[in-house]
Formats: C-alpha cells, sequence, structure tokens
C-alpha cells in the first residue's frame, strides 16, 4: 500500500489548517447573530441588563471626566440616548418587560436632559436649550435629546418629559422644515448632516408617540436635504457649510450608517437608500466578518471620533452604526457579517447572566444595544 508524497501531505494539512482558521473564529464569534436578529428575547436581556444596571449605578450625570467638555458631555448625552433607544426597543418587542427597563429608562431621560449634562451646549449657545432656543440658533444636539425622550414617550406615555418633548419637537421642526438645506446647525457654525438626521428621527419619533401624521412635510424635507447631502455615492456627506449645499468633509460611512438609524423612525425611502450604499458600496468580507468603509472611493482620510479607529478602509463606526441600519431594514446577511466582527474585536463576556462588550466600556454597550435590537423602519 503505497503513502501520498511528503508534499501532498503538506498540502492537505496545510489547506486544512486555513480552513479552520476561516471557519472557526466565524462560528465562534457570529453563534448569537441569528438570536440577536430574530429578537431572541433571552439575549437581548442579557445585554440590556448589563446597560441598564449601568446607568441606575452611574452617580454622576457624566461617565467620563477628560478635562475635555464637548466629549465629555457629547458621550453622556451619547449613552443616555442610546440606553433609551435600545431598551425602547426591546420592550417594543417584548412588552413583558417594561416593568424590568422603564426605571432605568426613566433615570436615562432625567439625565439626558440635566444641566450638568449639557454644560458644552450651554458654554457655546449662552444656554442650552432645555432652558431656551433663540431665533437663529440651531441647538441640532437637541435631536439626540429628543430621540431619547420620544422611545420614553413611545413605551410610556405619561412620561413627566411629555411637555419637554413637545416643545424640543416643535422647535425643532420648526428650523428644519423651513430651511432650504433642510438642515439646521448643531453648534454656531458647525452643520453637521448626520446630527440633522437624528433630529429628522426624533420628529418622526415624535409622530409616532403622538399619533401625528407629518408624511407631507417629511417627505418635502427629505427631499431637499437628499439633494443637499447625499452623495453620488450613497454616502452622506458629514459635514457642510452653515446655510448651504458646500461639503466642509467627506462622504463618510459612519455618519450614512447612523443617519440611516436615524432616519428609519422618520422616512422610510431616505433611510433605505442610505442602508442601500451601505450594503452595496461600503461592504467589505473577508472569511465571513464583515466591515463597513468609511470613505467611498476617490475619497480618503484618518477619520475622526466619529469613524474610531480604521483599519484597511473600514471603521468601527460605520461598521456598528451599520448593524442598526441593517437590522432595521431586514438585512440579515449584513447584519450577520458585521455582528462577528463586532463579536470578534469587542471581546463579549458574560457574568451573572448578564453579557457585555469589555472593549466599548458604556458607551460601546449602550451603542451596541440600540443597534443590536433596532425596530424595522
Amino acid at each position: 500500500m503505497s503513502r501520498r508524497p511528503l508534499w501532498k501531505r503538506l498540502v492537505t494539512f496545510a489547506l486544512a489548517w486555513l480552513a479552520a482558521s476561516a471557519l472557526i473564529p466565524r462560528h465562534a464569534a457570529g453563534w448569537d447573530a441569528r438570536r440577536w436578529f430574530e429578537g431572541d428575547r433571552a439575549t437581548q436581556r442579557a445585554l440590556a441588563d448589563a446597560v441598564a444596571r449601568s446607568v441606575l449605578e452611574q452617580k454622576q450625570p457624566l461617565f467620563y471626566r477628560t478635562g475635555n467638555l464637548r466629549f465629555d458631555g457629547q458621550s453622556a448625552v451619547a449613552i443616555y440616548q442610546m440606553t433609551l433607544l435600545g431598551l425602547g426597543q426591546i420592550v417594543l418587542e417584548h412588552p413583558e418587560l417594561g416593568e424590568a427597563y422603564l426605571p432605568a429608562m426613566r433615570v436615562a431621560a432625567d439625565r439626558l436632559v440635566s444641566p450638568a449634562t449639557l454644560a458644552y451646549a450651554a458654554s457655546v449657545y449662552g444656554q442650552h436649550g432645555s432652558v431656551r432656543m433663540d431665533p437663529g440658533e440651531g441647538h441640532a444636539y437637541l435631536g439626540y435629546l429628543n430621540l431619547g425622550l420620544g422611545m420614553l414617550r413611545l413605551v410610556e406615555p405619561e412620561t413627566r418629559h411629555a411637555a419637554l418633548h413637545d416643545r424640543f419637537t416643535d422647535e425643532l421642526a420648526k428650523r428644519v422644515f423651513s430651511a432650504p438645506t433642510g438642515m439646521t446647525e448643531t453648534y454656531p457654525g458647525e452643520t453637521w448632516p448626520p446630527d440633522v438626521a437624528a433630529v429628522v428621527g426624533s420628529i418622526g419619533l415624535h409622530a409616532r408617540a403622538t399619533g401625528r401624521d407629518r408624511t407631507r412635510e417629511l417627505d418635502a424635507w427629505a427631499e431637499r436635504f437628499a439633494k443637499c447631502t447625499v452623495h453620488a455615492s450613497g454616502y452622506l456627506v458629514q459635514r457642510s457649510k452653515s446655510g448651504t449645499c458646500i461639503p466642509l468633509d467627506a462622504p463618510r460611512g459612519s455618519g450614512t450608517a447612523v443617519g440611516a438609524y436615524f432616519l428609519s423612525f422618520a422616512h422610510r425611502g431616505l433611510s433605505t437608500r442610505l442602508a442601500a450604499a451601505l450594503a452595496k458600496d461600503g461592504r467589505r468580507t473577508l472569511f465571513g466578518f464583515g466591515g463597513i468603509r468609511e470613505y467611498p472611493d476617490g475619497f480618503g482620510g484618518l477619520g475622526d471620533v466619529n469613524a474610531g479607529p480604521i483599519l484597511l478602509g473600514v471603521s468601527v463606526g460605520a461598521t456598528g452604526f451599520g448593524l442598526g441600519a441593517a437590522r432595521a431594514h431586514g438585512d440579515r446577511e449584513l447584519f450577520t457579517q458585521l455582528y462577528r466582527t463586532a463579536s470578534l474585536f469587542g471581546l463579549p463576556a458574560s457574568r451573572g447572566g448578564e453579557r457585555s462588550f469589555a472593549i466599548g466600556g458604556a458607551l460601546g454597550n449602550a451603542l451596541l444595544l440600540a443597534m443590536l435590537s433596532a425596530r424595522p423602519a
């Protein structure tokens, strides 16, 4: 009985090793992607419990004290907003969990509108939008607050923040619906289309919570906004010159992905358009792991805090927010590919029935909870 030559055996071994190296991490990193996509209650609860506990145990409004007032405030806003969106989405999918998560949602909403959380906005405008919005002032950062309040109101109609939610929505709607560009400033001299997507998403969520039909206004806004901010690549421009359609930054995957998620609450057509660009031209895959490019063809850069680290053109921000866009639009394949990457690099760990991602901390866990539990657009 003859044996195969040594070189053939070595080649066979090498091929088997490569196959295992590709398939085993892929399987291990994506084993619960299906459960997340299908809204499995136990899977959602494991991360939701960790996020809710983090908010309830936080003694001060700010999670980080880096000395950078803008970063500290904006990161706190993001944590509370994403906590409200994530927990609220889970309650909408599993109404019996309302009693478990409403306490953390109420605390998050209280902290979200606290003057201590909005110190940076007050420093640039002279006051934060919870107090006053003078004519000509944009305050588009309030879109993030208003989205959180809208989700709370959707699951708890009698929230004590209902009047503030109405006021925010009215003031923001006046600004974006009357603007020729469909945009309003976030801070003086700063206009960010992804922030405007948050504003309009919050208006749509308010309409859902209150039963108001704003379809005509939203359709007219979407047409103006898209002409001004959606690049030929399908990506959303990251920053524009205030009062114009002149871009000051490239089209970016991170802004496109979060914009697709935010707009899923307000305008399915435009949200679908942005999500399709991510899935068609933004997607990059290797051995079943997926990521979203930060820059489309013809553009490049180092990114920023919104994009996070960029590796081989793929950014952490675009990939993470892409999960929300994929689930909102029912794209199981893209969702699974992106989840494998998030799971592999996020270092998930279980403890006492909770499951969280070690790399992201409070901000990363809240963000992933919201993206992984995104509701259909």
